[in-house]
């Protein structure tokens, strides 16, 4: 795109998204993220009301009072989305693809994260890693963000998100909240949720963003189609009038999106579904809500 084009595509992503997040996201997102991240501060003696799951039973042991921990909420969160950017997610049947709401979703997240006054980073991948832009808080950012994602060239067309989540969990020096926005047509799936629940284990929340298109799972009667994987280039020749290809199409698509499912229910990883057609807000809208819930 020309300078002038991406000018204007940014500020298009951006309006949109500010206003998602200034009418129905800000406030919950500080109800769900802020305070998740907590620092010990002291301990002092207990009070009526304070709550007993907090008790230092070794100061209490040794005083012969009973005294609580007291926590901080951290100054700042540290918010990564992890952007599959490779060619299946170029795939859409609506007026936009699964990309287009991928963009969303992450400029989404990174205008909520700057309204809080939290950290985002972004972290691009293939089979490799693409891009990285690193942890830095303001406006300017949530440009930077929007401008790599509408802007990137992958070097590869594949999947293997296993890569960039190995290159997060070792440059990844602190807590963050991780967001893994991807179709997740990985042929190495359990080694990328293996990578995800390594981040869970050292703290961090970490949730599956599942951009799809409804024909993902449904294949039109529309007879002889050819059909190109855009990852491998392999072409192939599919008679979508036969009724127990179009089923055997549709039970392959709901066992990989259930096999998914296990897999990150296994790794403590919430998962969300976004479907192309789909206006990006309700999903994460029930998201902060459920969150919310549980809270």
């Amino acid at each position: 795109m020309e300078p002038k084009e991406v000018l204007r595509r940014v500020r298009e992503v951006e309006i949109k998204t500010r206003r998602i997040v200034d009418t129905f996201l800000a406030s919950r997102y500080r109800s769900v993220f802020r305070g998740r991240g907590l620092e010990f501060a002291e301990v002092r003696e207990y009070q009526y009301g304070d709550d007993v799951r907090y008790i230092d039973w070794k100061v209490t042991a040794r005083l012969a009072k009973p005294y609580v921990k007291r926590f901080v909420e951290e100054r700042d969160l540290l918010v990564f989305a992890v952007v599959d950017v490779s060619a299946s997610c170029d795939f859409g049947t609506s007026a936009s693809t699964m990309r287009d709401r991928g963009i969303e979703v992450a400029a989404t997240l990174a205008y909520s994260a700057f309204r809080q006054g939290d950290r985002f980073a972004l972290l691009l991948v293939s089979d490799r890693v693409e891009r990285f832009l690193g942890p830095r808080k303001g406006r300017a950012q949530v440009y930077r963000v929007v401008r790599e994602l509408l802007c990137v060239e992958p070097e590869s067309r594949r999947t293997r998100l296993s890569t960039g989540l190995e290159f997060l969990n070792r440059i990844l020096k602190e807590r963050a909240i991780v967001f893994v926005i991807s179709d997740f047509f990985d042929s190495s799936l359990e080694e990328a949720v293996r990578q995800m629940r390594r981040l869970s284990a050292r703290g961090c929340d970490v949730v599956a963003v599942k951009l799809s298109d409804e024909r993902n799972y449904i294949l039109p009667d529309v007879g002889l189609v050819e059909v190109l994987d855009p990852e491998s280039g392999e072409r192939l020749v599919v008679n979508t009038s036969r009724e127990e290809v179009r089923r055997a199409y549709f039970t392959e698509a709901l066992e990989q999106r259930l096999r998914l499912e296990r897999l990150l229910i296994g790794a403590g990883v919430e998962l969300i579904e976004i479907d192309s057609s789909q206006d990006v807000l309700k999903p994460l809208l029930r998201f902060f809500v459920r969150r919310m819930g549980r809270r």
